[in-house]
């Protein structure tokens, strides 16, 4: 307290005002440092939390596979109740593999090898951040998607 005592002393003591336009101009900039310090880490913070809400529905799936619409749908509902964004931003969707190739079909039908298909739950969460400098008119939301895919079989 007292050395913070003896800066303004100093500040406001001084004759030639220099060092109080200096602090006037870099107070305002450490600010917005300070605030966009915290605004980075609550989106990083937001994202952890989608990804451990991801991973949580990799052991639902594996520890009980949904294979109807029932058991995806609520799978959905705990998605969306842990991680906080809305049923309507969580897509899940079966898709399989076809082979060995990397992309993924809709449906088994859609393969044009005879080998092993493979069948997936593909879990995709949409989120939207809106950081606190948006109420100063810098910057907007920003979108994040995330997606987990899970071999069935």
């Amino acid at each position: 307290m007292l050395a913070l005592r003896r800066l303004l002393g100093h500040l406001t003591g001084a004759s030639d005002g220099s060092l109080v336009i200096e602090f006037a101009f870099l107070a305002p900039l450490l600010a917005l440092f300070g605030l966009g310090t915290v605004d980075l880490t609550r989106m990083v913070a937001r994202r952890t939390a989608l990804q451990a809400a991801l991973s949580e529905s990799t052991q639902i799936v594996l520890a009980a596979s949904p294979d109807n619409d029932a058991k995806l749908t609520s799978l959905k509902t705990v998605l969306a109740t842990t991680t906080g964004v809305p049923a309507a931003s969580i897509q899940i969707a079966t898709v399989y593999r076809c082979g060995v190739d990397t992309t993924f079909v809709s449906l088994p039908g859609y393969c044009a090898v005879t080998g092993e298909i493979g069948k997936y739950l593909q879990i995709t969460v949409t989120d939207t951040f809106t950081p606190m400098w948006t109420q100063f008119g810098i910057g907007g939301p920003v979108t994040s998607s995330m997606q987990r895919t899970i071999q069935l079989s």
